[in-house]
């Protein structure tokens, strides 16, 4: 036997406005349905691991503390599917794996440096190939975090700013972990 979701303490419900139609009773609209399925979803959720979230379209947005950075905080619903028991599971999925990644965190941006020194050495010379791998340590503590985002149900990514501009300039460094807060790959998202 399923069960369905168990709603938590701090659950809230969204309440959309009303809206005066001048339809038959028997004929349903796209507006009814859409409402009635807005009426379903939840609007904020106050958790003791995640803190405040506030649900925003297709995603819960909140504020938490990656070391010492406080950052933003995205629980992406990649599906379409934006019900109130996916917001829940999402929820479920983001606390599982937020230890992890909290966990891995210095070293996904210490491989990420180590990726990214590799990248550009490939082109460089056999002395600035030198100097970026002397550098990796240096390079992975400049990424301050700025937005982690879990992408349900697929891991997720960490933005990263350079603190110093020395190593990646005003980029952004985004470095993507699986669904085990494991290392995938790195990119400066040149802006």
């Amino acid at each position: 036997m399923q069960r369905g979701p168990v709603e938590q303490p701090g659950w809230q419900h969204s309440r959309p406005k009303a809206q005066a139609t001048s339809r038959r009773p028997n004929q349903q609209s796209d507006e009814h349905l859409n409402m009635a399925h807005a009426e379903e979803l939840l609007a904020e959720n106050l958790d003791p691991v995640l803190g405040s979230l506030f649900w925003e379209t297709s995603e819960w947005v909140g504020d938490i503390q990656v070391g010492t950075h406080h950052v933003r905080l995205l629980i992406d619903l990649d599906e379409e599917d934006h019900s109130r028991e996916r917001q829940i599971e999402s929820i479920a999925y983001a606390k599982a794996l937020l230890p992890k990644v909290l966990k891995n965190e210095a070293q996904l941006r210490r491989q990420a440096a180590d990726e990214i020194a590799e990248a550009a050495g490939s082109e460089a010379s056999e002395e600035d190939r030198r100097r970026y791998a002397s550098e990796l340590d240096s390079a992975a503590a400049a990424m301050e975090p700025q937005v982690l985002c879990i992408s349900f149900p697929d891991g997720g990514y960490l933005e990263c700013r350079d603190a110093t501009q020395a190593f990646y300039g005003a980029s952004t460094v985004v470095i993507r972990f699986d669904d085990e807060g494991n290392y995938e790959e790195a990119e400066v998202d040149f802006e």
